[in-house]
């Protein structure tokens, strides 16, 4: 079951969004838990005292707005994946920095809520999955949104993760092959890094999540450049 709240300020439109959400849902097999609320701070608190897998939220709402949460969302480390909707497209630009995972406009929403849902089932897909492999120590493995990204270093790996680092034996080409295609992109000759930890492209480096810096290689930059962008949008 995938638990998702909805906030929109106006009923009408959120009784329609939370019915086409449910809809798009229900044909890829997986059972919705809907939470639903025309308040904003009632959907805040909702979100801090549950575990709430996605959040449609409109952006332009009085009061408390979607980026006001967002930026909630973020100071208190809270995990949801974050979907803005809004019927103001100038709006999406401003909120980049929340780093939303989708974007739906009111006026295509028909046209572009499958594939989100698409995506937000993969996603959360593979946060459940797991990197195994082997060091010195014996076998291990990690929740692949775990890992920020992989480092060659000679003939061996030094696997960054979240709250700690790795070394085992392999490639980064071998690495890029079996990961490329669930969000894992080769920035530089030495590094692969998982999207979902990229905060910010600046210049010719991206700026990783726990705030490290790490280079865009010379082949192929504008290419990678292109891939990373379109991943943060």
């Amino acid at each position: 079951m995938i638990n998702i709240a909805v906030c929109d300020d106006e009923v009408k439109v959120l009784d329609d969004i939370c019915r086409r959400i449910s809809k798009e849902f229900s044909e890829t097999a997986c059972h919705a838990e809907i939470f639903s609320t025309a308040n904003a701070f009632e959907v805040l608190e909702y979100i801090k005292g549950s575990k709430v897998d996605v959040l449609f939220l409109d952006i332009d709402m009085p009061n408390l707005n979607g980026m006001d949460i967002a930026q909630t969302l973020i100071d208190n480390n809270i995990d949801t994946l974050l979907i803005f909707v809004t019927s103001h497209d100038a709006l999406v630009y401003k909120s980049f920095k929340y780093h939303p995972f989708g974007f739906i406009r009111k006026s295509h929403f028909d046209e572009e809520i499958a594939a989100v849902v698409r995506s937000i089932v993969d996603e959360l897909r593979r946060k459940n999955e797991f990197f195994t492999f082997k060091t010195n120590e014996g076998f291990f493995k990690v929740l692949f949104s775990d890992i920020i990204y992989f480092e060659s270093e000679s003939n061996y790996i030094n696997l960054h993760c979240t709250d700690k680092i790795y070394r085992f034996r392999g490639t980064i080409s071998s690495l890029e092959s079996e990961l490329a295609a669930i969000g894992f992109v080769r920035t530089h000759k030495g590094f692969l890094v998982n999207q979902q930890h990229i905060f910010a492209v600046k210049g010719n480096d991206i700026q990783l999540s726990d705030g490290e810096m790490l280079p865009i290689g010379r082949t192929n930059r504008e290419c990678v450049k292109k891939t990373i962008m379109r991943y943060m949008r």
